[in-house]
């Protein structure tokens, strides 16, 4: 068998399902409107294409997210990520860890808010405070809200924001 059919799988581990729903219901792949605050403090714009699948005998959603941008002389450029999602039974939590090929990477805890809305909560590496959600979530879209603190999260600030179509 290879990697990558040794790590997907068809869907939920048994008895779980229900739990396995928070992010489980975002599986496919969505085409993403995005933006972001560059080094300077500017708006980015950009897309996304990103997809997120079953893996570890369905015990973890993992997603891929392709971002393309406008380079120098007005070339797109693609960089890459990706996020895994571990379900904690016992805590009722998810332990979620994105990282890059550049190598930086966000730990976070992830639980159901309030709506249907996905709440992630963690730290970047440098201590900042960082909380990313998921809100208007839908069969067919969603919308990603990304937020930094420097006071230890009582205050938020938008960095990025992410509209979501699913592809049919």
């Amino acid at each position: 068998m290879t990697l990558m059919e040794e790590l997907s799988a068809d869907g939920p581990r048994p008895g779980h399902e229900k739990a396995m729903d928070l992010y489980g219901r975002l599986t496919g792949t969505w085409d993403v409107t995005n933006r972001y605050r560059g080094p300077g403090g500017d708006w980015v714009t950009g897309t996304v294409v990103w997809t997120f699948g079953w893996v570890l005998a369905g015990h973890a959603v993992q997603d891929v997210m392709w971002f393309t941008e406008f380079g120098p002389g007005g070339y797109p450029v693609r960089t890459t990520g990706s996020t895994m999602r571990l379900y904690d039974p016992e805590s009722d939590r998810w332990h979620v860890v994105w990282f890059s090929p550049a190598g930086r990477t966000v730990t976070l805890v992830g639980h159901a808010g309030e709506d249907g809305d996905i709440v992630q909560e963690g730290l970047r590496l440098d201590g900042t405070a960082v909380r990313w959600l998921f809100t208007e979530v839908s069969e067919s879209r969603f919308r990603w809200l990304g937020y930094f603190s420097t006071d230890e999260g009582g205050s938020w600030e938008l960095e990025q924001e992410m509209l979501a179509q699913r592809r049919p």
